[in-house]
């Protein structure tokens, strides 16, 4: 009621300016859209932060699942990764591989394969090893060498070697993923396993 009264007392005071009707009646109506529009802010205000709050929100959580996923996507193929690092190599076991599901590079003395302890060598194998990456490939020939590399204290590493187009790759006899020998290293390992794969057919 005060309010009433306020506004009433306003436009008795505005009316007795000395002005043409019609801009008394445009500055009542201008005054009146003023008081009706005020309350609709006032609803709209509250309204309008609670959307911009939800979105944000939905944003924050949207780039948090895709945080979380890509991480859970990067610890996974982590743990797959074939690495020797700083482990000790005790020796390999090199053989010429004779299908895609036999492997025959074991450390028996045999004919088939050689046993490599060359400190070159494992430098060669663990720079060839720890460089490879992940790779999506199809293989139009068959593996072309096996070779198994004893570390100290952990399991063996057991490889099929594929050679094609100057590329080497190489699968782990555990797992079916398949991984590419980075360009740098690649020449000096193949070098190697060439070498010891001709002495092999070279034994009686």
């Amino acid at each position: 009621m005060k309010n009433s009264s306020g506004f009433d007392n306003s436009f008795r005071e505005l009316n007795r300016i000395p002005r043409p009707q019609k801009q008394k009646q445009e500055s009542f109506r201008k005054i009146i859209n003023e008081i009706e529009r005020k309350p609709a802010l006032e609803r709209n205000i509250f309204p309008r932060f609670l959307t911009a709050a939800a979105a944000l929100a939905a944003c924050l959580l949207f780039a948090f699942l895709i945080y979380s996923e890509d991480y859970m996507n990067r610890g996974s193929n982590g743990a797959d990764m074939i690495e020797i690092g700083n482990s000790i190599i005790t020796q390999t076991a090199i053989s010429l591989s004779e299908s895609e599901k036999t492997f025959s590079a074991e450390p028996n003395y045999s004919a088939k394969s050689a046993i490599v302890q060359d400190e070159k060598w494992e430098k060669a194998a663990r720079n060839a090893i720890d460089s490879a990456q992940p790779a999506d490939v199809v293989f139009s020939s068959e593996p072309l060498y096996d070779v198994q590399i004893m570390l100290k204290g952990k399991e063996p590493i057991k490889l099929k070697i594929w050679v094609e187009q100057g590329k080497v790759f190489f699968s782990p006899t555990a797992s079916e993923e398949v991984y590419k020998v980075s360009t740098e290293e690649s020449a000096l390992f193949l070098e190697y396993l060439k070498a010891i794969s001709e002495s092999i057919q070279k034994t009686p």
